[in-house]
């Protein structure tokens, strides 16, 4: 995927697709060093700042709803500059509060703006590419978003001192510019697509679905596990760095191993695999990434933790991706995408605000922290094989398999999770699930 390719894109997505550069990099020069400043500058303890980053996360689904309301009535472009400016004002208000209230109200205005503005771009982006396009559009979209995010780790390190408030300022430029890109240069209303609407039922027919209900269900505790590393990694890096900021680098790799082997990775083992036998592996990677956190004594030790937590995720979110989008019905795979969204935050806003009691355990006992996440990665790993026998969700996946009216590129999502760094919908490839040894 190179210049060659964004170039043949219109300019209303290549608009979009810097604007995903531009909000991963806004993000993520705050999200490794936000613990951090909220411990050592405003005195908060461990619990207090999972409750915070709970906020975010919970403000971020209210967002995403209104959202989508909005977007079909005043124009996704509109709602994406309003949603970078609502969330300017939140990541610029972290630099002035120190209290544990006023800073849980900036927490929820940042992600009030987030929700308005992420789903509004992915929905314009499957709007406005044209079916050849599709594909390509939403895979420079995920280098796009890891180069967001790979050089936010730069900018801290190279252009910081300390733990310097600095970065929200920074931060809260990159979206004021996003802000301002979007209501110049981006169509008015849907573009030239007309804006989607869900037919009479539509809920009650994703709600009477069983294997997707049970699935989201157990994703709920997936993406509890998940959330865990943006909280512990920046936490234990004030205890063994003597300058926390480098936390910022590893964001950094992270990104750099997602570009260099997510593609080798979806076709040598996401594809050849059973769905849920690729989601077990990545919970135990993604539980021994977070484990190993706990053991570290240096840079390079966060650097390997981080590393086998990121292969753990580049198995994990493409998979549940797939299988969502295999246990829907075509005509509704927007509204599956929307609510697998919805559980995406409930897990995250939960495992964060639990997160940040468990590591104000560790002051007590080193040992607890590793023995409930060690636990709850050995239960997810068991449950995941269980659901692999189950009838109904074998049933369906098969039947999906067994389909001949498969999209022939990648399908139009109007919504997918929040924060996921990639999302590597490359091509729609036929599995075989199942398969004897």
């Amino acid at each position: 995927m190179g210049l060659k390719e964004l170039i043949k894109l219109e300019r209303p997505l290549q608009i979009l697709l810097f604007g995903v550069l531009l909000s991963h990099l806004g993000t993520y020069i705050v999200t490794p060093m936000l613990p951090i400043i909220l411990k050592t500058d405003a005195g908060l303890t461990v619990g207090q700042i999972g409750i915070i980053l709970a906020s975010i996360a919970i403000a971020f689904q209210l967002g995403s709803i209104v959202g989508g309301i909005l977007a079909d009535r005043v124009g996704r472009g509109f709602i994406i500059g309003l949603g970078a400016l609502i969330t300017a004002f939140g990541i610029v208000g972290f630099s002035y509060f120190t209290e544990f209230i006023f800073l849980c109200l900036t927490a929820i205005t940042m992600g009030l703006g987030t929700g308005l503005n992420a789903p509004s771009t992915k929905a314009a982006i499957a709007a406005l590419a044209s079916s050849e396009n599709q594909t390509t559009a939403f895979s420079i979209r995920g280098i796009a978003a890891n180069i967001g995010t790979g050089s936010a780790g730069l900018v801290v390190f190279f252009l910081l001192t300390g733990t310097s408030k600095m970065i929200f300022w920074i931060a809260g430029g990159i979206y004021v510019i996003l802000a301002i890109q979007s209501w110049i240069f981006l169509p008015k209303g849907c573009g030239n697509a007309p804006c989607p609407g869900l037919p009479a039922g539509a809920y009650r027919e994703a709600f009477r679905n069983k294997p997707f209900i049970v699935f989201s269900a157990v994703s709920i505790f997936i993406w509890s596990l998940y959330a865990q590393l943006s909280i512990a990694l920046p936490i234990r890096a004030t205890f063994i760095l003597p300058e926390p900021k480098n936390v910022a680098l590893i964001w950094t790799f992270n990104s750099l191993i997602v570009i260099t082997l997510q593609s080798v990775i979806t076709k040598k083992i996401i594809r050849k695999i059973e769905p849920l036998s690729a989601l077990s592996i990545g919970i135990l990677f993604i539980t021994a990434g977070i484990v190993s956190l706990f053991f570290t004594q240096s840079f390079l030790h966060l650097i390997f933790s981080g590393a086998i937590f990121v292969i753990g995720e580049m198995l994990i979110l493409p998979t549940i991706d797939s299988t969502i989008s295999q246990l829907s019905k075509a005509e509704l795979i927007g509204l599956f995408f929307a609510l697998s969204n919805v559980v995406y935050g409930l897990g995250e806003a939960g495992g964060k605000s639990a997160g940040g009691r468990i590591l104000g355990l560790a002051q007590e006992s080193a040992f607890l922290p590793v023995l409930i996440y060690g636990s709850l990665g050995s239960v997810l790993f068991i449950i995941i094989l269980l659901l692999k026998k189950w009838q109904p969700l074998r049933d369906s996946l098969q039947r999906s398999a067994q389909k001949t009216n498969k999209p022939k590129s990648a399908p139009k999502l109007t919504s997918e999770p929040s924060q996921h760094r990639t999302h590597p919908i490359n091509s729609w490839e036929s599995e075989i699930f199942f398969r004897k040894k």
